[in-house]
Formats: C-alpha cells, sequence, structure tokens
C-alpha cells in the first residue's frame, strides 16, 4: 500500500471520528452503549447518527441487529482515530495539508452559500420581462372539473335536476340514482378534462364536453344526451384557455434565472473582493516575449530544417515587418517554400509579396529571377545573377 493511500484513509477516520466524537461523554443521564479508552459513545448520539444516514443506509441498519451493527461501525472508527493520533499521524505534514485543503473548500462553500446564494435576488421587473418574452412557455389549455348524474330518460334526467335545484345535494341525488358505476359512489364526481379532450368512459366525446363548458361553475346544466343516456352535470371548477397568470408562475420563472442571477452577483461580490484585497495579476510571466529582430535572423541561419527556419523568417517579418533583415526574410520564404518544398504557388506569393513590400530592395532583380525560372529543372544561371542568403 502506497504511503499516500495509507496517508488518505487516515485522513478520512481522522475526519469521520473526529466529527463522531463530539456527540461522545455527553450528560451523565444518557447511557452510555460503548467506551473506547476514556471516550464514551451514548445512545442519544449513536440514535442521532443513525437518524443523519441517507434513506438507503437507514434501511441497511434497521432493526436492533442492524443498530447494533452501526453501533460497531462507530466503535471500529473510534478505535483506529484514537491509534492514529497515539501514532502521531495528525501532526503528519500530508495530513495536516490535506485536513487544511478540506478546510478550505468548506470556508468557502460556507461563504458561497450565505454571502452569495442566499443574498441573491431576482428582481420582480427581471421577473415580469420574462413572463412577457416568454408568454408561450405559460400557455395553458382550458380544463373542466364536474359531477354527473347518468340516468336512462330524459323524464329521469329532469326529476334529478329539480331535486338539485330544489336544493338536495348534488353528490347525495347522484349516489342514489345514477347508473354511472364509475363515479356513483363519489358522489358523480369525474376527474378535470382538458380542453379538447373527451371522457370516453363516461360516454362524453369532444363536443360533449365543450357543451358543459357552455356553463359557469357552480351552475347546474341542462339534461345533456349521450350515447349512454341523459347526464345532469353541476361544473365544480372551470378554467379557460390562455396566458396563466403571473403570480403562479412566479416561482418557476425566478427558479429558471436564479443561476444566471446568482453568477452575476458572485462575480459583483468577486470584483469587490479583489478590488478591496488590492489585487494584482502578473500573467506577463507566463506569455513568451518577442525575441529580436537579430535573434530571429540568427536563428533562421543556423537552422537547418527548411519548414523551421520558414517560422523563423515568418515571425522576424509579422514582428519588424520595417527591420534590417524583413527584405531579406521574405525573400527567404519564397526561396525556401521553391526550392526546398518545391511549393511554387507559396512561393510565388511570397516573391511577390516582398516586391510589393520592398521595393527597393537590393533583391528584387533575384526575386525576378525567381519568379521567371521557378520549377526548371536546371535554370540557366549567367553572370551576375543575384541569389544569397
Amino acid at each position: 500500500m502506497s504511503r499516500s493511500f495509507t496517508i488518505t484513509a487516515l485522513m478520512l477516520v481522522v475526519l469521520a471520528a473526529g466529527i463522531w466524537c463530539l456527540g461522545c461523554g455527553s450528560g451523565s443521564d444518557d447511557e452510555i452503549v460503548a467506551r473506547v479508552g476514556r471516550t464514551n459513545i451514548t445512545k442519544s448520539y449513536l440514535m442521532q447518527k443513525m437518524a443523519e444516514l441517507p434513506p438507503f443506509a437507514q434501511q441497511q441498519f434497521a432493526g436492533p441487529e442492524g443498530t447494533i451493527a452501526f453501533l460497531h461501525r462507530l466503535v471500529d472508527e473510534e478505535v483506529l482515530y484514537q491509534a492514529a493520533l497515539k501514532a502521531g499521524h495528525d501532526q503528519d505534514p500530508e495530513v495536516v495539508r490535506a485536513l487544511e485543503a478540506v478546510k478550505r473548500r468548506a470556508v468557502i462553500q460556507a461563504f458561497y452559500a450565505e454571502g452569495v446564494e442566499a443574498t441573491t435576488v431576482v428582481p420582480d421587473e427581471n421577473v415580469e420581462a420574462y413572463y412577457e418574452e416568454h408568454g408561450e412557455q405559460f400557455q395553458r389549455r382550458g380544463r373542466v372539473k364536474f359531477r354527473h348524474i347518468l340516468v336512462p330518460t330524459r323524464a329521469a334526467a329532469d326529476a334529478a335536476r329539480s331535486r338539485v335545484l330544489g336544493g338536495e345535494d348534488f353528490a347525495s341525488v347522484a349516489r342514489e340514482v345514477s347508473t354511472d358505476s364509475a363515479t356513483k359512489s363519489a358522489g358523480g364526481l369525474m376527474a378535470s378534462v382538458t380542453q379538447g379532450d373527451g371522457a370516453p368512459g363516461a360516454g362524453m366525446d369532444v363536443a360533449f364536453i365543450e357543451r358543459i363548458r357552455e356553463w359557469k361553475a357552480g351552475e347546474v346544466t341542462d339534461p345533456l344526451r349521450s350515447e349512454r343516456g341523459w347526464h345532469v352535470v353541476r361544473i365544480e371548477e372551470k378554467v379557460d384557455d390562455g396566458l396563466k397568470p403571473l403570480e403562479e408562475v412566479r416561482e418557476q420563472i425566478v427558479k429558471s434565472l436564479l443561476p444566471e442571477k446568482t453568477r452575476e452577483h458572485y462575480e459583483e461580490i468577486l470584483a469587490d473582493l479583489k478590488e478591496s484585497y488590492g489585487v494584482r495579476v502578473n500573467e506577463d510571466v507566463f506569455r513568451a516575449k518577442p525575441r529580436s529582430e537579430e535573434e530571429l535572423f540568427t536563428l533562421a541561419q543556423e537552422t537547418e530544417d527548411p519548414l523551421t527556419r520558414l517560422n523563423y523568417y515568418s515571425e522576424l517579418v509579422f514582428n519588424y515587418p520595417d527591420g534590417e533583415h524583413a527584405a531579406e526574410a521574405q525573400f527567404m520564404i519564397g526561396f525556401i517554400h521553391a526550392e526546398e518544398l518545391s511549393n511554387y504557388e507559396a512561393a510565388r506569393n511570397a516573391f511577390t509579396r516582398m516586391k510589393t513590400l520592398y521595393p527597393d530592395s537590393a533583391l528584387v532583380p533575384s526575386a525576378d529571377w525567381m519568379l521567371e525560372h521557378m520549377g526548371d529543372e536546371n535554370p540557366p544561371f549567367e553572370e551576375g545573377d543575384v541569389i544569397s542568403q
């Protein structure tokens, strides 16, 4: 086992056992269920730690035997903790650094939770603006919730309706006379039906539901006929389709805006803290400093690899376009492309660029010669030709 793994394991033991020991040796009236050296583990503390377990772990330690098993786990941790302390591992530099890192993260997380998340506010104007701009997200279909009495004849429907209008309880009449077995025991109560849907189980198609929607909440309809018979309906609740009210969706909007608002709030707090602590960052330490023209020219002349040489000459022209060696470097870019890489198109572009940028250079005749004879297997060199590096 590696030393780093051992240190990590011991650190976790120290953390776990250290936390558990907070409940050890509490009130004398509390029953002691285990003792490790001079440290007592009480029954109330054991129950407290079990209650803090996640649900799946609570199931694992359910019942008397589970409680005893969990107690032994606490004891094992306390034994290891005391042994680790005796061996001096709490002073081990790696353990100290690891614990400090855990503490640092915990402190930062606590500051973020209380100083950023808890203080983030989504302004009402942001909520209202989002509501107006994203209205399509908050559209709802109309729905209707109702009770009904189903009877076989129009006369029976008229009689039931008269009883209800006369003051009898609708649900009681439904339980007495309705023939719809699915809703009879519930006093005729139907689940909400969304606009555009029907209730096939009750014999109500979409058109039937639309007729019901003509009445207001609390009203009792005229007898209505369906394929199953005659219905008397009382509207319990009716909601029209359209945009949900802002207050109904406010919490939903706040939740959707909160992450971005928290990020903005965090950036503001961080900027203020940096200013208050006088933060200064020297990024130049990590950025490559430009090489001098002479350095680049020397590197290019001393390098054998054509691609590397090409890069040096290109860097020189880019950084020092008016430098002493700029014209020669531009010429050499074309020369390398033509003579060493056989990339004639790139060479032509380089020589043409050289003539454009440096028309007074002594290398212009050499550039013309290269453009004229580029690609020749045995170019006709003559006395006076100027080809130099």
